[in-house]
């Protein structure tokens, strides 16, 4: 029994949940005979569906109204039989805890009070009361938001004031009341420390009942059409996105459906890592994919596109500090806001000029040429924009095809009359000229409307070629645009922006003191040449290649998508949230991301607020997630240590055992590591993580430790499925996961002693839920706060 509560009142809640979960219960057994009744009717009409069937050579229709009669009716009962298989999945997964909270609401003016108790789904007795609310009532929204007192909600007939006079939380496990808390504004943080206190799952759990005022006001926003979340490491912002889209499925489910969202996340990892949590809250799972993903299936290129992972290995072991100077310097520059206006001046040059182009043809003969297709585009469509053009040009090749196989058939044909040692009727003759003929145009055909009459690489290499000249006119557009509007003094630069779309808003952010000297960046448009001659396009690149691609070809779109979520949205860059933005533009954004997480050079857009001027025509907010959740105090403390000057978090007061950095030799660590892990098991520690900076580290450990260590497993970028258990990971690839120990193994000077390391090193710490150690040899990194040494 709980102290806060009388003993008559603890007995009055027992029996409460007892009758809730009998009526569950006679719900669960009146479904399965619905079941098994709507089965036996649809197995007897699927063998008499003839026998009822009047098939009359003489009345077609009558017999063509009677199967349809037949089949409607067999539809109906396997839709009735499928519904009611759906409500008792989620009775029998609801009814071990059927609710976890209640409120007392007096509506203003009113006499009597009403009690709301609220479970993950809506129970009704047979008379129609409701007995249990769905979190995502409007009239539950008070639970999370307020604490007792005058409180409102918003309907859809508008707002509704009264007062909350009692705020109750439940502990139920198995049917059985375990606890009942009283509580104010926060959520009890005695049922909350009970949440964080278990150990890690192998799928990301929503906790509905623990749900956050701050949570809440990201759930049920739905006033911006771009909610961006800024949320300290462990403060349940990837979780409070995906109630999200639960609440806003349950509140608009006559027009919105699952398939028309879609998550954006970093790997299939963490897809498999939060495919749980919509089904969890009764709904059926969105579409989930990864920027890569879309990039490799949409860029049209003959090389191999680098992905983000091997883009970090390659910036964090380059062939030479020299390279490696020129490759980050060149990662950062191209994803930034000012290249974009550098690729939008490339793009507007190919009005008048460079477009490549592809001849088409057969393997003998060329039928439209080059130069026919540059006199096309350039001269008779000189007035139309790139888009256009590629659209129309795309419409004449299959016109002059149409009329050159006209032509080529009867060619052909005359062809095979000459031929004397062929029998054959002239039918057959012109049959088989036409196959001949359509085989070619058909691939032609193909090409043209796929825009394979354009040489894409070589547009893209011309713009690397020239990067110099891009990169002048460019500041030349800039300052005269400058100088324009400060003449003006009309409009303020927000409204410009709105007006120009993110092009003007790319040129405006051109920083002359930003942008690399000519020299420099001659060299970052030969060293991707260079690469591109060894056949790949650098990471850093294939955005910016699409985003040129999609200029002018024209925008690739969506529009059937109502919801976008976008998770670690810090580590996209100013190109791919223009192309989002265009690839979904009837949609709403949910975009999450922690900027002390930035770990890559290459896709950083620096503050969250310049990830809001990314959508300049869409009504957008930022929410802020300064508390974290996932770690114990110690934890939380030591590793936001290492970031002074970053994003504010405050850590949720759970104590546990501070961090320890062990100083080891090369030749103890394997073995001090392999104890370690030993004692992390034995105190209950179910799932622990070993992060090695890199992928050959990572590689290395797993060799040293696979064979002491039962059942160890090692994480690549191609792991698609995470479980409980000892796992082997490259630093970057444990981002958005969390285990109950980890192990930082190479925590020294020579890993991370850069100032670029610190966010990296932030988030290897925060994965920790329970337990930290930092294995150094020799020297630590100079980035860690004092800490227990040993």
């Amino acid at each position: 029994m709980s102290d806060h509560i009388t003993a008559l009142e603890y007995e009055q809640e027992e029996r409460k949940l007892t009758h809730i979960v009998q009526v569950m219960d006679k719900q669960m057994d009146s479904l399965r005979g619905t079941i098994g009744d709507q089965q036996q009717e649809i197995v007897e009409m699927k063998r008499h569906f003839w026998d009822e069937v009047s098939v009359d050579k003489e009345q077609l229709f009558e017999t063509y109204v009677s199967i349809m009669q037949q089949a409607k009716d067999l539809a109906n009962y396997e839709r009735v039989q499928d519904h009611a298989r759906r409500l008792l999945t989620k009775l029998d997964k609801h009814i071990g805890s059927p609710y976890f909270g209640r409120i007392d609401f007096r509506e203003e003016y009113e006499v009597d009070k009403l009690p709301v108790t609220i479970g993950l789904m809506s129970v009704t007795d047979e008379n129609g009361e409701h007995l249990v609310y769905d979190w995502r009532t409007p009239i539950a929204s008070l639970f999370y938001d307020y604490a007792p007192g005058p409180v409102q909600y918003r309907t859809p007939m508008g707002v509704i004031t009264g007062e909350m006079t009692l705020k109750r939380q439940y502990l139920i496990r198995n049917s059985k009341l375990e606890a009942v808390f009283d509580t104010g504004i926060q959520i009890g943080d005695d049922m909350l420390q009970d949440m964080l206190k278990r150990s890690a799952d192998t799928k990301m759990k929503t906790i509905v009942s623990t749900i956050q005022r701050e949570q809440n006001a990201i759930i049920r926003d739905d006033a911006h059409e771009v909610l961006i979340v800024q949320g300290a490491a462990g403060s349940g912002k990837t979780s409070a996105a995906m109630q999200r889209i639960a609440y806003l499925l349950y509140k608009y489910r006559e027009s919105m459906h699952s398939e028309q969202v879609v998550l954006f996340s970093p790997n299939d990892l963490f897809n498999d890592y939060v495919s749980n949590i919509l089904p969890e809250l009764g709904e059926s799972n969105m579409t989930q994919t990864t920027f890569q993903q879309y990039v490799d299936y949409r860029l049209r290129t003959t090389r191999q596109i680098e992905d983000v992972y091997d883009q970090a290995e390659r910036l964090m072991n380059p062939t030479n500090e020299a390279v490696g100077q020129l490759e980050r310097a060149s990662a950062r520059w191209k994803a930034s806001e000012s290249f974009m206006a550098v690729a939008d001046t490339f793009v507007t040059s190919l009005m008048e000029e460079g477009i490549a182009f592809e001849s088409l043809g057969t393997p003998k003969r060329t039928i439209i040429t080059e130069e026919m297709l540059r006199e096309h585009f350039y001269v008779t469509l000189a007035d139309w924009s790139l888009p256009a053009r590629m659209d129309k040009t795309r419409e004449w090749i299959k016109s002059y095809l149409k009329e050159w196989a006209a032509k080529e058939v009867k060619r052909v044909y005359q062809r095979f009359l000459k031929q004397p040692n062929y029998i054959g009727s002239e039918e057959e003759m012109m049959q088989m000229s036409k196959k001949h003929v359509s085989k070619w145009v058909r691939e032609m055909r193909r090409k043209a409307h796929t825009y394979s009459f354009i040489k894409w690489d070589a547009i893209y290499e011309q713009f690397n070629a020239h990067l110099p000249r891009w990169c002048e006119i460019a500041l030349t557009s800039a300052a005269s645009a400058s100088a324009h509007n400060g003449s003006e003094q009309t409009n303020g630069s927000e409204e410009r922006v709105a007006v120009s779309g993110l092009a003007g808003y790319a040129a405006a952010q051109v920083d002359p003191d930003a942008m690399p000297d000519a020299s420099m960046v001659a060299s970052m448009g030969e060293h991707t040449l260079a690469r591109m001659n060894d056949g790949i396009i650098p990471y850093e690149d294939a955005s910016v290649f699409l985003y040129i691609m999609e200029s002018i070809e024209g925008f690739n779109t969506f529009n059937h998508i109502r919801q976008v979520v976008i998770d670690e949205a810090q580590d996209y860059s100013a190109f791919q949230y223009a192309l989002l933005s265009r690839l979904f533009p009837r949609s709403k954004f949910t975009i999450l991301g922690d900027w002390n997480q930035a770990i890559y050079e290459s896709n950083r857009v620096g503050r969250v607020e310049m990830v809001q001027r990314m959508f300049p025509e869409r009504k957008s907010t930022v929410i802020r997630l300064n508390k974290s959740y996932r770690s114990t105090k110690p934890i939380s403390e030591f590793a936001h240590a290492i970031l002074p000057d970053g994003e504010p978090a405050e850590p949720f007061n759970r104590e546990g055992k501070p961090p320890v950095v062990h100083v080891v030799t090369e030749e103890t660590r394997p073995q001090l590591v392999f104890e370690r892990l030993q004692r992390l098991q034995e105190d209950g520690c179910q799932s622990i993580a070993i992060l090695a900076k890199n992928e050959a580290s990572s590689a290395q450990v797993y060799q040293l430790l696979s064979q002491k260590i039962d059942g160890l497993r090692r994480v690549t970028k191609h792991t698609q499925q995470f479980s409980v258990g000892s796992w082997v990971i490259p630093s970057y690839l444990a981002k958005g996961l969390e285990f109950d120990g980890v192990i930082i193994w190479d925590a020294d000077q020579e890993h991370y002693g850069h100032e670029r390391d610190r966010k990296l090193l932030y988030t290897v710490c925060t994965r920790a839920l329970h337990e930290l150690h930092l294995y150094a040899v020799g020297q630590p990194s100079p980035l860690l706060p004092a800490a227990d040494v040993k």
